[in-house]
């Protein structure tokens, strides 16, 4: 059975960028913008379902665009961090945030960086996106007990696929481990979709859903 393990995009500097790379970029972003626009509402307001209530202010504080940042190219962000990047592409500071600012601070931020790791670091954003609705679909069905985390015999049973041989306990416990990003011994939804993500990435369209058809049989 194959480990849950970090992934990462390299990202190298090359020449300034042209304007027909900004113009390709600024569709991309663009695309990017309305994918993570939840409500349609054509600014990144408050999101729905991209991060707990880590500040435990009785809801959620983070912006609709942040939601991408559940992607595991972004695992190591802390709330803070998160909270201070908002503020930097929010200019206008009126709480929300529009096309033309996401996509002026993400050509800025992706300036440096050369056409095949920003369209390869897109399109993972874009492919994470489209198949977090499935995997917290997957997670719903997973937590039995429906108390928001995933225990070691919901785990078990997770990697208990038809026709393999006994998952046991202790590597169930094991897979638990290194998804638990938090560490509070249970699998949470972020953690489980972000960890599925990482192994699943590479499947094609039709393979990963075949596996999410499976998964949720059970």
């Amino acid at each position: 059975r194959v480990p849950f393990t970090p992934g990462t995009i390299s990202m190298s500097a090359t020449a300034p960028e042209t304007k027909t790379t900004k113009v390709k970029r600024d569709d991309v972003l663009k695309k990017i913008f309305k994918m993570i626009d939840i409500d349609s509402s054509g600014t990144g307001k408050l999101i729905q379902n991209a991060f707990a209530d880590f500040g435990h202010s009785g809801g959620i504080e983070f912006p609709e665009m942040l939601a991408a940042m559940a992607s595991p190219e972004y695992e190591h962000i802390t709330f803070m961090d998160a909270v201070k990047k908002f503020k930097e592409i929010n200019k206008s500071e009126d709480g929300v945030v529009s096309t033309e600012e996401f996509v002026k601070y993400f050509l800025a931020e992706f300036g440096g960086v050369n056409d095949k790791s920003f369209e390869a670091h897109m399109l993972t954003i874009e492919k994470f996106m489209s198949r977090k609705p499935a995997l917290e679909k997957l997670f719903e069905h997973l937590d039995k007990d429906k108390n928001g985390k995933l225990d070691e015999k919901e785990v078990q049973a997770m990697l208990q696929l038809p026709g393999e041989a006994k998952v046991t306990g202790e590597q169930a416990f094991r897979v638990l481990k290194s998804m638990d990003s938090n560490h509070n011994g249970k699998v949470e939804k972020s953690e489980l979709v972000r960890a599925m993500f990482k192994q699943t990435k590479n499947l094609s369209e039709q393979m990963f859903a075949q596996l999410m058809k499976i998964m949720s049989s059970k």
